[in-house]
């Protein structure tokens, strides 16, 4: 019996270690770089109308910078951004909000560096065709049955996501606000 009380320490103790030793699932996915987005230019009132396509961020940096302030940044920090998620939200006291909507992008950003994105889309004009949008066509109305108003205001949260060169996850988030109007 006192043996197989023995074995079983032994047992419980080489678990332990294996559980808690060697690469973890945090050190495979924490990037040693973090992402900032600077909106330098947009344009927040959006006549659908007239704007003859998709809705563009004007001028957007994002900066990489180094988690530790006394590490030295190489090449395996740099990112690559793969896919955008934009998702909205009512900034106007409305409830009904356009859709997510997903796009695959190709965005470098050196490590230490930034990449600078002029006229980057953000929302897709077929959008403008569904609720609660299309309220504002004058063949639907003109109005949003929520807000009795002429306009919707959408805030469009913005989260890329990419990937360090040496294979880390990476990801920065942001939001526009946009007025939308027929």
């Amino acid at each position: 019996m006192k043996r197989l009380a023995q074995v079983f320490i032994l047992l419980t103790l080489v678990a332990g270690m294996v559980a808690c030793g060697g690469n973890s699932t945090l050190n495979d996915t924490e990037a040693a770089v973090y992402l900032q987005a600077e909106v330098k230019k947009y344009t927040p009132d959006v006549h659908m109308s007239t704007i003859g396509g998709d809705v563009t961020i004007d001028h957007l940096i994002i900066h990489s910078f180094s988690k530790d302030p006394n590490a030295t940044l190489n090449a395996n920090q740099d990112v690559h951004l793969t896919r955008w998620v934009v998702t909205s939200e009512r900034a106007d006291g409305g409830t009904k909000v356009s859709p997510q909507w997903v796009n695959t992008v190709d965005v470098y950003v050196p490590a230490g560096g930034s990449a600078d994105l002029e006229n980057y889309r953000v929302f897709p004009e077929e959008y403008f065709h569904q609720a609660p949008l299309s309220y504002l066509f004058p063949e639907n109305g003109g109005i949003d049955p929520e807000t009795g108003n002429t306009n919707i205001r959408q805030t469009l949260n913005i989260e890329l996501f990419g990937r360090t060169a040496s294979g880390k996850s990476v990801s920065v988030a942001f939001s526009v606000t946009f007025n939308f109007m027929y």
